[in-house]
């Protein structure tokens, strides 16, 4: 029963969740709840897993290998979602991934899947429908726009916005999720920013005012942002980087 099983917490992060995953399946034991440590209400009764990019790295390659890369996708899809029971849906999702393989995609008559890939359909609907309606603030160095989706849509409507050649500087914040999708010079990066405590901006100039110059002087310490890691030019989430 899930409730004999252990309280999980991780630090926000895809890679974060997975670890924690990856830590309840070793166990043996369905897990009484996976939480964002930071929104843990009884955190002193929770094992906190510490995040491991090769153990995260080694659970997605996982996923692909005994299911498929279409599961793999749903996973880091269904993550971003605001989907009621996230975390618990998700472990189950991924242990039945592992354990019956790329058929569990199909599974209609499970209601698991069919919640799933509902909430898929409407993270992607909500990514459309916010692509189309963007609508930046034109700084005098930068373009600039706040959004708040219920779903975190900047992953999906990342590669989009930066094809865009009527824009150069761009910065995309979304205070939900708190992630900021900025290009400066050429260069681009989507990144978690929930550890720099940001203010209620009333509007995109103040949002510009505020975060355009930690962008364009590199104010967004890479280090001490979580769940970053290095690939290519870029330094991006692992959830990010599959979406």
């Amino acid at each position: 029963m899930a409730d004999q099983g252990i309280r999980y917490t991780y630090d926000g992060t895809f890679e974060g969740y997975l670890c924690a995953v990856l830590a309840a399946l070793r166990s043996g034991r369905v897990p009484a709840s996976i939480t964002d440590r930071r929104v843990e209400d009884r955190p002193d009764i929770a094992l906190n897993i510490a995040t491991n990019l090769k153990d995260a790295q080694y659970l997605y390659s996982t996923i692909s290998v005994r299911s498929s890369a279409e599961v793999q996708q749903m996973v880091s899809d269904y993550f971003l979602t605001d989907a009621s029971g996230l975390e618990i849906n998700l472990y189950k999702m991924i242990f039945c991934s592992l354990k019956y393989g790329a058929r569990v995609a199909e599974d209609y008559s499970s209601e698991l899947m069919s919640g799933i890939q509902m909430a898929i359909r409407d993270l992607y609907r909500e990514a459309q429908s916010i692509l189309q309606e963007l609508d930046f603030y034109i700084g005098e160095e930068a373009s600039c726009i706040v959004i708040n989706p219920r779903n975190s849509v900047l992953p999906i409507i990342r590669k989009p916005v930066l094809k865009r050649r009527d824009i150069d500087n761009l910065i995309i914040y979304d205070k939900r999720h708190h992630l900021l999708l900025e290009r400066h010079a050429g260069q681009n990066m989507l990144l978690d920013i929930a550890d720099f405590p940001m203010p209620e901006f009333k509007d995109p100039k103040e949002a510009y005012d505020c975060l355009w110059p930690f962008v364009r002087d590199k104010r967004f310490d890479i280090r001490v942002v979580p769940g970053q890691k290095k690939s290519g030019s870029a330094i991006e989430p692992l959830w990010l980087k599959a979406s």
